[in-house]
């Protein structure tokens, strides 16, 4: 994420990109704990793992915003070898590269700039590199920096980095689970998302559990539902409303 894309996201305003849900609230005592490292070689790594759609992203988003912990973001794409994710990290901190360099001199490029800058590591989508070689940069970075790195991805990623990686267990200080969406986190995103609407407790609980507590599902059902309230000419959405034939937008 570029520090100019960062800068326009409010991250608690409604309509805008980051709703303040229980996995920003993980991520962010997450991150603390790996935060006061100094000691080179000390572990100073956490993992965010969960289903997809459960709001990482949204977590990953906080992070890196100016006034969650300006933290340092790539997403990891699923064609990536070593080179392309240092050059992509390259560019993310603003390192200017020339073709022919090789991953040593990259390497050396990202832990100066990293080390200079203070700020923490984000990387998502791990899942994709996770039973790769490439993990092993990452690691690489991990034990010649004191910066806080945090990894993100599915629900497979710590049993992957665990079963194939065993070195991954000493480096990685904190292990969090990514959390489905309590009625408090439906709330917030439809303060988010649906704010000209009031909802009443037995509309968020069906939320839940039509959604099963994903985020994403919850989501599309608020921009159906603010359809279907707007064809009613009302701004109380009813359960009923929820699931309806035809309706755009279901999860």
């Amino acid at each position: 994420m570029s520090k100019q894309e960062a800068n326009q996201m409010d991250l608690y305003q409604p309509g805008q990109q980051v709703a303040k849900l229980t996995n920003v609230a993980i991520a962010i005592q997450a991150i603390s704990e790996i935060t006061d490292v100094n000691d080179i070689g000390a572990p100073h790594m956490a993992v965010l793992y969960g289903p997809p759609g459960y709001g990482k992203t949204q977590a990953a988003m906080y992070l890196a915003h100016p006034q969650g912990r300006n933290a340092v973001f790539v997403s990891v794409r699923m064609f990536d070898t070593t080179k392309t994710l240092a050059q992509l990290l390259c560019v993310e901190l603003g390192i200017q590269t020339k073709t022919q360099w090789p991953v040593s001199v990259l390497y050396e490029q990202i832990v100066r700039r990293l080390q200079q800058l203070g700020r923490p590591l984000v990387i998502d989508e791990v899942d994709y590199i996770a039973e790769k070689s490439t993990i092993d940069f990452i690691r690489t970075i991990h034990d010649n920096t004191t910066i806080p790195i945090f990894l993100i991805g599915e629900q497979d990623l710590k049993r992957k980095l665990l079963s194939r990686h065993e070195r991954f267990h000493d480096r990685v200080l904190v292990w969090k689970e990514a959390m489905p969406c309590d009625a408090a986190d439906v709330k917030r995103l439809a303060a988010h998302h649906a704010g000209d609407l009031t909802f009443t407790p037995d509309v968020i609980d069906a939320l839940v559990s039509k959604t099963g507590g994903v985020a994403r599902r919850v989501y599309n059902e608020l921009k159906a539902l603010r359809e279907a309230c707007k064809l009613a000419g009302t701004t109380t959405p009813l359960a009923g409303m929820l699931g309806q034939p035809g309706r755009k937008g279901r999860a």
